[in-house]
């Protein structure tokens, strides 16, 4: 999956089954939160950034590869 230089969009990511996932095999606790529905329009840049506070960057990267092998 071309994930555009990490500037495709959460929104993006969600509305691919198979990205989707990923995502919720790698950080199933944002699932369970309501604003994981309203960062559609945020890049995953933006959402790596505010993630490298939560969630360990090995597991961030474990995930890019996936995504990246989509």
């Amino acid at each position: 999956m071309d994930l555009r230089g990490n500037q495709i969009t959460v929104g993006e990511l969600l509305a691919n089954p198979r990205a989707r996932q990923v995502l919720q095999q790698h950080f199933p606790q944002a699932f369970r939160l309501p604003v994981l529905t309203k960062s559609g329009t945020m890049t995953l840049a933006t959402a790596i950034k505010l993630g490298a506070a939560y969630v360990p960057r090995k597991a961030i990267q474990e995930a890019l590869e996936e995504l990246r092998a989509l």
